[in-house]
Formats: structure tokens, C-alpha cells, sequence
């Protein structure tokens, strides 16, 4: 005979089917209701309907606030990030007119959404080169760098797309100053027309990726659960000099990211 179904499971799973359905008072952004609520209704004890509710947590369905009670989470937009259409498609908008440049880019590419649908935040820094960077750039120990912290959002949310920590060598930045001042981001056709305007053209970018699970800090930016996983990219830019002109670490939310590659192959000769 097979095992019975705990009650708290299922529980956690009629929540979760209404919550599939978009049943009223289960939407994106609903209280759901207070645990001696569902105890008064016959749900079960207090122990019960706590398990449900961590149970949803941990599934990403809900997100539970101490003081504020459980809420259905918001659903930011799937990405899918085809990186050999997305590198080549970037690079060509940094030569567009700056009417187009400023009316696309590749987060609302990858996430079909409105142009004027994505925010972008972001914060520069002066730092010292560590040995990973020193060693990635090919500089000294202590040169120091521009770093660059992004994040996109859809309006009116606060949920993270992406965490973004990107670097170039400080004094090549500077060759145009306005590479460093942070209010002029979103820069219309992004880090290739910004490179474009000191003489560099990216000549390839190689891409390392990797997953682990969320830091705290990771989890509530991106609107995960603690311990859920996330893709890790580090994207390396290589000028047509041969040099590294630009590094980024780019933190994504695994349950809502695709990366997709279709690669050329050479063909035997005959």
C-alpha cells in the first residue's frame, strides 16, 4: 500500500495549484492567509500549515516575511540568453544611429519584453586590481580599475533580471570621461559603442559558466529562494589588440534562465 500524503503536503499542494491557476487571493502579490486562520478553517495545527507555507518558500511559489506574513511571489520574465545571436546582435547596434541604439538592448532581448519596460541601476566605483584581476587583465597588482555594478528590473519592481559586477582598467576608461560617470547608464548601444568611442573594438568574448546555490544576499535580490541555484557567468571581452578590455561577472536566477548555443562546426572536406 503506499505511503498516505502528509497533510502538510498536501496542503502545500493545493496551494500550489491555485496559485497555477491565478485564483483569486493567490495571485502574484497576495496575502496569503495568516496561519491561525487556516488553523481555525480545519487545516490542521499551526505545525502543519508552517510546513506547507516553508514547503511553497523553498518551491519559489511564495515568499515568507517574519512580521509581514507569506506572500505569492511575483513571476519576473524567463530570460533566454542565446549567446552567440546576443554577442553578434550587440556589436552591430553599437554602429546604429543613436536614435536606434537608444531604443533596444539586449535585456529586453533576451527577456521579449519593452524596451521602456526595463530599468537599469547602477553604481561605479574606483577599486584596487586584486590577482584574479591583475591576472585576467595582464596588469599589476593594485592597477587600478573601474567597477561597474548593474542590475535590471521590469517598472515598478524590485526584483533583480541579473547582478552584474563588470571592470575595465581605469585609465583606459578615462581616455573618455564620460565612461565613468554612472548617470549615463543605460548607455544606448552598451560597453561596445562605450569602447567604440576610446578606439577599441571587441574581437570575441569567451564565456566560463559555472552554478552554485544563492547567497543570501543573492537569493533576496533576485527574488529566489535562500539556497536556490544560480548560474554564474564570467564574461571576458578581448579587444581585436588581443588584450582584455573588459571582464563581467553576471549572477542569474537558475530557475528562470536558459543559456542556449549553437555552435558551427567545420565540415570534412570530400
Amino acid at each position: 500500500m503506499a505511503p498516505k500524503t502528509p497533510q502538510w503536503r498536501g496542503l502545500a499542494e493545493q496551494i500550489a495549484q491555485e496559485i497555477a491557476a491565478g485564483t483569486a487571493g493567490y495571485r502574484p502579490g497576495d496575502q496569503l492567509p495568516q496561519i491561525r486562520e487556516l488553523v481555525a478553517q480545519g487545516k490542521g495545527s499551526k505545525t502543519t500549515i508552517l510546513a506547507a507555507y516553508k514547503a511553497l518558500e523553498a518551491e519559489g511559489l511564495v515568499s515568507m516575511v517574519r512580521g509581514h506574513g507569506t506572500k505569492v511571489r511575483e513571476r519576473p520574465p524567463h530570460q533566454i540568453r542565446r549567446h552567440q545571436e546576443r554577442y553578434v546582435w550587440e556589436k552591430r547596434l553599437a554602429r546604429r544611429p543613436g536614435e536606434e541604439r537608444r531604443s533596444q538592448g539586449v535585456i529586453d532581448k533576451d527577456t521579449s519584453l519593452d524596451h521602456d519596460q526595463i530599468e537599469t541601476h547602477a553604481t561605479f566605483s574606483t577599486i584596487p586590481a586584486d590577482a584574479n584581476l591583475a591576472e585576467r587583465f595582464g596588469v599589476e597588482t593594485g592597477t587600478l580599475m573601474l567597477h561597474r555594478q548593474y542590475w535590471h528590473s521590469t517598472s515598478g519592481d524590485t526584483t533583480a533580471l541579473s547582478l552584474i559586477d563588470s571592470y575595465l582598467v581605469h585609465e583606459v576608461a578615462a581616455r573618455n570621461p564620460d565612461l565613468l560617470d554612472s548617470s549615463k547608464e543605460p548607455w544606448p548601444g552598451g560597453t561596445h559603442h562605450q569602447l567604440s568611442t576610446i578606439g577599441i573594438e571587441i574581437d570575441r568574448i569567451d564565456d566560463g559558466v559555472r552554478t552554485r546555490l544563492a547567497t543570501q544576499a543573492e537569493a533576496r535580490k533576485l527574488g529566489i529562494p535562500v539556497g536556490g541555484a544560480v548560474i554564474l557567468l564570467d564574461k571576458t571581452s578581448v579587444s581585436t589588440d588581443g588584450d582584455v578590455v573588459e571582464y563581467s561577472h553576471v549572477v542569474l536566477a537558475g530557475e528562470r534562465t536558459e543559456l542556449q548555443y549553437s555552435v558551427p562546426l567545420e565540415r570534412w572536406t570530400q
